[in-house]
């Protein structure tokens, strides 16, 4: 790996910042540190771990929908990010024997080899109705629900 550094100072910050850049693979990466006492060793390496962390969050988003919250209460996105973080988790822990034979295994093969594994259940029509009916009452539920909050506050 090749790597080059430079002490320069941000007018921004008023501090001297170490910038290190990386040739990776085909490209070269601008490292920034505003810690100096780091050696050019211990930089890459916490970039380099903090690479993993990003990445695990990304793919936490895109599979777990750590991203997709529609809540309106603290609460509601504090159970929402305890299951979603479960549901990471789960996911690591499935990731993790597949790895010796797919180093690059993702969240999203484990989610598709899970999606072909399990069995799935057969609805027939009758439960294909139910689960219809069941919607529809709920909605007619919040319907109503919404109606009643509206009149309350007009009066």
């Amino acid at each position: 790996m090749v790597a080059v550094e430079r002490l320069v100072m941000l007018k921004t910050l008023s501090c001297p910042v170490r910038v290190v850049w990386v040739f990776r693979r085909t490209e070269w990466v601008a490292l920034v540190r505003t810690d100096l006492t780091l050696s050019l060793a211990q930089i890459i390496e916490y970039h380099g771990a903090r690479w993993k962390i990003e990445y695990s969050f990304r793919e936490a988003k895109s599979e777990c929908a750590l991203a997709d919250y529609h809540v309106r209460r603290w609460d509601a996105w504090h159970h929402h990010m305890a299951l979603v973080m479960l549901a990471t988790l789960f996911l690591a822990k499935q990731k993790i024997p597949g790895r010796t034979q797919w180093p690059m295994l993702s969240f999203n093969d484990v989610v598709t080899a899970l999606a072909h594994l399990l069995p799935r259940r057969q609805l027939t029509a009758e439960d294909l109705a139910e689960i219809i009916n069941k919607r529809h009452s709920l909605r007619e539920q919040a319907k109503e629900s919404h109606a009643r909050r509206a009149a309350a506050t007009l009066e």
